[in-house]
This record gives structure tokens, sequence and C-alpha cells, in this order.
């Protein structure tokens, strides 16, 4: 045998081996995808679950008005604050207390800044809910339009809350004697206003007051 033969014997045999080494202690594909997804999906299941805690229970809103919670059956939306639900077998349109989301101006086709963002939040949390309850203040359970003016426990969770936890919705009219729970909701949309969230994010565009389309860009 020539000395080049042997000479790429060798080197063929180095990179056979090689690559047998390789197939044996490389990680197989599958497993590091199912590593990668692992910490995201953990993430995602974090996340929700820290957007979703309640600090308004359910038992103390019982406790503070002296009502019950009854439950209720999701039916359709019109915005973020403002939906359908049946109620002991009659459809019922519910206003929540104490918060207001952007108008979807279904006029003019114009929503407002954050009013399908608001609007999408809450029907997604009323579609995927395992159980929706409502529960009423001491005053009016309904307004001059016939809304029923309450709370709603999506899952045990203040819908009120979450709106204003992340930045959709704002604080207002709190009419008495429905605002018993004004101060603890206050404390959670000055979470949001500090973090900047959404409807925070643009300074001037609620007023405290009303809101002003033009400052958002």
């Amino acid at each position: 045998m020539k000395p080049t033969d042997i000479k790429t014997l060798i080197t063929s045999g180095t990179i056979i081996i090689a690559v047998a080494l390789y197939l044996i202690f490389s990680p197989d594909p599958k497993d590091k995808e199912e590593e990668t997804n692992i910490p995201q999906t953990q993430q995602e299941e974090n996340t929700t679950l820290e957007t979703q805690s309640a600090n308004i229970s359910a038992q103390y809103v019982q406790e503070v008005t002296g009502n019950q919670l009854q439950p209720v059956k999701f039916l359709s939306i019109n915005d973020g604050d403002t939906f359908s639900i049946e109620m002991n077998g009659e459809k019922r349109k519910v206003r929540l207390l104490m918060v207001d989301t952007p108008e979807m101006n279904y006029d003019t086709g114009q929503p407002m800044p954050y009013a399908e963002d608001a609007k999408a939040f809450t029907e997604n949390l009323l579609k995927n809910a395992s159980k929706i309850e409502l529960l009423f203040d001491v005053g009016p359970e309904t307004d001059k339009y016939d809304r029923l003016l309450a709370y709603i426990y999506i899952d045990d969770v203040l819908l009120q809350e979450s709106l204003l936890k992340n930045g959709l919705a704002v604080m207002r009219y709190m009419n008495k004697p429905n605002n018993t729970l004004e101060a603890e909701l206050n404390e959670i949309q000055a979470e949001a206003k500090e973090e900047q969230l959404h409807i925070w994010a643009h300074e001037g565009y609620f007023d405290g007051k009303q809101f002003h389309e033009d400052v958002v860009k």
C-alpha cells in the first residue's frame, strides 16, 4: 500500500469516528426544542397568573356590601365595560360599576385609542371563564338605561380590578352609595398609572374627567 493510501485511510477513519461520536452524544433536536419551549411556557403561565391574581376578594366584597354573588352566563359584548348576560333565565345588559373604558364609537366606525384592546380583553376573559358571578353594591341596581350596575367576578377575580390593573380602564362615575370599593380600585389604578400602562402611557389622554383622543399619536 502506498503512503498516500495509508494517509487517506487514516483521514477517512478519523472523520468516521468523529461523525459517530457526534451522533452518539449530540442532543436529540426534539429534546432541544422541548427544553427551549419549557421556560417560555412557564413564563407565559406566570404572566397570566400575575395578571389575573385578585387583590379584592369576592368574600370581602360580599362582607362590605352585604350582598351575595349571583351566577350569570355571558352572551355578547358591547365594549370593555358593557356586555349582555343571562341572569335567572333573563337577558340583561351589565354596566360595570366605577370603571370606564374608551368608547368603540360604532356610529362613526372610529374607536377611541385602546377601546378595541379593552373590548378584546373583557371578551376574552368572559368567553373563557369557568364561572362568572355578579354582585351588586348597596345603591341602585340599574341605571336610567335599565342596565345592571354591578361588580363582575370571573373565576374569582374582579373584572374591574383586571381592567384597571392593565391600564385598559379608568375610574369614573363613582356615584354614592354605589362606590363601596372606590378606595381599593383607586389604589389599583394608581399602580397602572405609575407604570404608564396603555391608557396611562399617554399623558393627558384621560384628565380625570374625560378622554382626549388628540393627545394619542
